[in-house]
């Protein structure tokens, strides 16, 4: 419940060491999200534009949060964090869904509970086209339901 009572709804971001996003590069070898959102091209701004409006469509209690290096979507807890891999035309969201739950499927769904990575969840979706998302989906709505 504190969550809620704190928490601003759009866009924020984590303080940091106060640096900003000058200059586009965290201090170490990764870019911040807003440095890297400015390198999508049209076509991996569009899905993740109509990734965006279906997240917060779910719900009037879904809050978006633009942290460092992903972007967090959350009820009280977080359900969906996206990133973004410009190189390969990828989004990349990590959701709350057992993956042994799930049949993985090359390419798209990957378990990532044994796997470093930003955000939170143990299921990785990768959305590569349009097409992805429709199936995305369904897991998407069970983590969300679970949050």
């Amino acid at each position: 419940m504190l969550d809620l009572v704190t928490a601003t709804t759009g866009k924020g971001s984590s303080g940091g060491n106060g640096s900003g996003d000058a200059g586009g590069t965290s201090p170490g070898k990764y870019k911040t999200i807003s440095a890297v959102k400015e390198e999508l091209d049209p076509g991996m701004l569009d899905r993740f534009e109509a990734l965006r409006a279906y997240l917060m469509a779910l719900g009037d209690d879904v809050q978006e949060t633009t942290l460092r290096f992903y972007i967090a979507f959350k009820r009280i807890k977080n359900f969906a964090c996206v990133e973004f891999r410009p190189s390969t035309s990828k989004i990349l969201m990590f959701v709350k869904v057992d993956p042994a739950s799930v049949d993985l499927e090359e390419g798209f769904t990957r378990d990532v509970s044994k796997v470093g990575h930003f955000g939170t969840g143990d299921l990785e979706i990768t959305l590569s086209s349009a097409s992805d998302l429709e199936r995305a989906m369904p897991l998407i709505e069970r983590s969300y339901e679970a949050s």
